[in-house]
């Protein structure tokens, strides 16, 4: 059997946090599971709460409010440190969304999975009797990576996961503090191609889900500015592609097929350095664990595919104006790449 954490980040809670933690305890499967509690600054009237706890829940208290990304890099940290021999940790809300039961039935799935170490995602069905604020910043949410990313997911925002402790050291790594930082949990599992896998899970919105301390302005710029980053890279980077090639081929004058195979060999090779170190320093932050090899396999493969269309066009329309062909046999192949990954090559990725 693997052995699990728990990890519970509360702001503010109320008597649901201790009644989460009691039946935890009392659960046949979880009770030998460490949990850490982290306390993300909810200050001393919520003493008389934390206090309620015995000395067998790993209590990690700070003063000042850091948000929910915080908390979990906090919890994250500790876990390294101090609980050795962990499989993965789960983690779950405070406020009462999730239950036992599905925390339990999301770990069983992650130990009964033979086909790695997936992250595991516990996903809420969003039907009509969801808050309107939730329904409506997760759908817009769902279609953004869907579009962006091209990862199927229906409930980005879940704070209940259960995460394989090799990757956890990682996850300090990445950017955030608040709720963004479980979006760049899904931008690292989708750089870093792991396996994602849903499991349905019970919604529970408690009195219109007045105790989250989500923000829905602030939140959600924060959230969406890691997608506006990844985007506003991919197209600096296209646009960077398209003018190195042609100025080389302005310097080239007389065109050739060896000269089109030069340019675009230097200038895709340019415009991917830029978009991996963009990509790494500002968009991912992951440090050291990006494989630039890879990464530059893989470029190669579409350099080839696309210096070889861009040539055979040439051919069959010599008066055709060479960066216009360009881009729009860069374009095809992107879109014709893209489907390809998404529907053959990573469908194993996902799983409901």
């Amino acid at each position: 059997m693997k052995k699990f954490a728990i990890l519970i980040p509360a702001y503010e809670p109320d008597h649901k946090l201790f009644n989460l933690i009691h039946q935890i305890k009392l659960n046949s499967y979880l009770k030998a599971s460490p949990i850490i509690l982290v306390d993300d600054g909810s200050g001393r009237s919520f003493d008389t709460i934390f206090n309620e706890l015995d000395s067998t829940t790993h209590l990690i208290r700070y003063d000042e409010n850091k948000g929910k990304g915080f908390a979990l890099k906090t919890g994250f940290k500790y876990l390294l440190s101090n609980i050795k021999d962990v499989d993965a940790v789960v983690t779950i809300d405070s406020d009462g969304q999730h239950t036992v039961n599905d925390t339990v039935n999301c770990l069983k799935k992650y130990e009964n999975n033979s086909s790695g170490t997936p992250l595991i995602l516990g996903v809420r069905n969003f039907g009509r009797d969801i808050p309107a604020r939730s329904k409506l910043g997760n759908i817009m949410t769902r279609y953004i990576v869907r579009f962006s990313l091209g990862l199927e997911i229906s409930d980005t925002q879940t704070g209940l996961r259960v995460i394989p402790s090799k990757y956890l050291e990682n996850l300090l790594f990445l950017e955030g503090n608040r709720y963004e930082y479980e979006m760049q949990m899904l931008l690292f599992a989708k750089e870093n191609k792991l396996q994602i896998i849903e499991v349905p899970i019970e919604t529970i919105y408690i009195n219109e889900n007045e105790s989250s301390h989500f923000n829905p302005v602030i939140d959600s710029i924060k959230i969406y500015s890691t997608f506006f980053k990844f985007i506003f890279s991919s197209m600096s980077s296209f646009f960077i592609d398209i003018f190195v090639f042609s100025i080389i081929i302005y310097a080239f004058k007389n065109l050739s097929i060896d000269k089109i195979y030069v340019a675009s060999f230097l200038s895709r090779f340019i415009s991917s350095l830029f978009n991996f170190l963009v990509n790494r320093s500002f968009v991912f932050r992951e440090g050291n664990k990006v494989s630039l090899i890879k990464y530059f396999l893989l470029v190669i493969i579409q350099i080839s595919f696309s210096a070889s269309l861009i040539s055979l066009g040439i051919v069959l329309l010599p008066k055709a104006q060479i960066t216009l062909m360009k881009v729009i046999v860069d374009l095809v192949l992107f879109l014709f790449s893209y489907q390809i990954q998404k529907k053959f090559i990573f469908v194993n990725k996902m799983e409901s």
